[in-house]
């Protein structure tokens, strides 16, 4: 294969893979900074990754080898619209 897509390949899987703490910080300081409707609307990824990551410790429980894909591919996802939501906030926050 092309060592060009080789690296390209690694960069995304890595970018991946940092989805999951960048959400994690994300979800917990988007939930202290914002206030009233803006928090409710941060607080949705949680209500989302929380029954995933219990359908996800079903999985593991029966002892399926991919039961974390779900929540990898999630993370980035929901990290996504955190910071959009934070932008969001930021640009009618500034337009008041």
């Amino acid at each position: 294969m092309n060592s060009f897509l080789d690296g390209a390949d690694a960069v995304l899987g890595m970018l991946i893979l940092a989805g999951i703490p960048a959400y994690l910080l994300l979800q917990v300081w988007t939930a202290i900074r914002l206030r009233s409707a803006w928090r409710l609307a941060a607080l949705v990824p949680l209500a989302l990754a929380i029954s995933m990551i219990v359908c996800c410790l079903r999985a593991l429980a029966g002892e399926s080898s991919l039961w974390a894909v779900p929540v990898i591919f999630f993370a980035p996802v929901a990290a996504i619209y955190l910071l959009g939501l934070l932008g969001i906030e930021k640009a009618a926050a500034h337009a008041a």
